[in-house]
């Protein structure tokens, strides 16, 4: 039996690294692989999984929104994001989309790097699927504010009105502008700008203090421009690898509810792909 994961691009994607070092660990026969897809193939890989000719499959850039109009069902991790990363076959033979992003990045701050999110104060740049992912698991864990700064600036103010009734407050940032304030604990770059040469995200640091902590979700290369600036003034940064461990382990515990994904298994992951 297959996995897959699609996209367009994919080639960077780490993603079957990942899975087939697990899927060998638990002695399953499956293999894992990579697939360049259009949009218009999306229906003919949900009809794989229908008739199980494949497991399920991860979705990556930029399908995260378009693919569930093909579901059936989403699970609760999916149904306020609205974007989807993982597709399944539930118990009662239902398509499902899953996002594993946000309980990834989730676990990767607090079980990987020991950070508290309750009454932190956010900057995030972007506000597409990846961001829809993150933000609405983060909101669950009561940090005190989030700022989103996207190019198109309406569709972060959308993003933002779709946590409206949370109690965590949300700020709208000028992409021109982009100048966060001293109070940011953590700042977050959801975007896939920065995997070319030379893209650069033009981030005022003058408010700043040393104490922010600087991610940038892509993971390849994994240090972007943006991570680079950043560490050159002594500033602590991560990049996209330790929420992609975390959230590839919450799929496969998706797809394999019986083989659960353990933390010496990410551990073991972690070297592989220092």
């Amino acid at each position: 039996m297959k996995l897959l994961v699609i996209g367009n691009p994919i080639k960077h994607s780490k993603s079957p690294t990942i899975h087939n070092c697990w899927l060998k660990r638990h002695k399953l026969q499956v293999v894992y692989e990579k697939k360049l897809i259009k949009k218009d193939e999306l229906y003919s890989i949900v009809e794989l999984v229908k008739s199980k000719k494949i497991i399920g499959f991860n979705v990556t850039l930029p399908f995260k929104e378009s693919i569930i109009e093909h579901l059936d069902t989403l699970h609760s991790s999916a149904e306020q994001s609205m974007a989807v990363n993982t597709v399944y076959l539930d118990k009662k033979n239902r398509i499902t989309g899953a996002n594993t992003d946000g309980i990834g990045f989730m676990e990767y701050l607090m079980k990987d790097l020991g950070i508290k999110i309750k009454n932190k104060n956010f900057y995030i740049i972007g506000a597409g699927g990846a961001a829809l992912g993150i933000i609405s698991t983060l909101v669950k864990f009561n940090p005190s504010k989030i700022e989103i700064i996207n190019r198109t600036k309406r569709k972060a103010i959308e993003l933002a009105k779709r946590f409206s009734n949370s109690k965590v407050t949300f700020i709208v940032g000028d992409w021109e502008k982009m100048m966060p304030e001293k109070d940011r604990d953590i700042i977050i770059n959801t975007t896939s700008f920065g995997m070319m040469a030379g893209e650069k995200i033009n981030l005022d640091k003058k408010n700043l203090t040393k104490n922010t902590l600087i991610f940038d979700i892509i993971y390849e290369p994994r240090q972007t421009e943006f991570l680079k600036d950043f560490s050159r003034e002594g500033y602590q940064t991560f990049n996209g690898i330790g929420m992609l461990i975390r959230q590839a382990a919450t799929a496969f515990n998706f797809w394999f509810e019986k083989n659960e994904i353990s933390n010496h298994d990410v551990k073991v992951i972690q070297k592989i792909l220092k």
